[in-house]
């Protein structure tokens, strides 16, 4: 991936295609105040130096069936490369959890995971999370409504050096 400096324009698509991926070349184009080639042109720089990392259709959880939201903070019995390697791979293979970071603190990972119900839930801890090599402590919080859920990343000009 090369880098790339960004400008007024290139932060406005981002923007734009933060809050509507589906929108039109001609209608990003016109919101910019390019013509369609040039924009495609930015759209398609921006996706080659890693700023535009793909493309989603965001799905509601609960429609799917999934009316639980947990977050779940994981302790590894052992903090040695190979098993972080390992807890990384299992949580890829298990679609309800849809996020897996490694933290600092206490704990060593937290898993946003999904599941029909308390009793989903309980079945993929008890089947599937605890299962996984090195998991030595799990701690959940339950989500009970959420005011913000968001993709978009600020897109702000840089802080001038001094």
């Amino acid at each position: 991936m090369k880098t790339m400096t960004l400008d007024d324009i290139d932060r406005q698509i981002l923007e734009l295609l933060q809050g509507d991926g589906r929108m039109t070349n001609v209608d990003m184009a016109r919101a910019i105040g390019l013509t369609p080639g040039p924009a495609l042109e930015r759209v398609r720089k921006l996706e080659s130096a890693g700023y535009l990392r793909g493309y989603v259709a965001l799905a509601d959880a609960g429609k799917l069936g999934y009316g639980t939201m947990a977050f779940v903070s994981v302790v590894l019995g052992s903090h040695n490369a190979e098993t972080s390697v390992k807890f990384r791979a299992a949580c890829q293979k298990i679609p309800e959890v849809l996020e897996c970071h490694h933290i600092a603190g206490d704990e060593d990972f937290l898993l946003k995971v999904v599941a029909a119900d308390p009793a989903d839930y309980e079945r993929l801890v008890l089947e599937t999370l605890t299962d996984i090599p090195g998991v030595q402590k799990m701690k959940t919080t339950f989500v009970l409504s959420s005011s913000k859920l968001s993709t978009r990343i600020p897109v702000r000009v840089p802080a001038e050096k001094h």
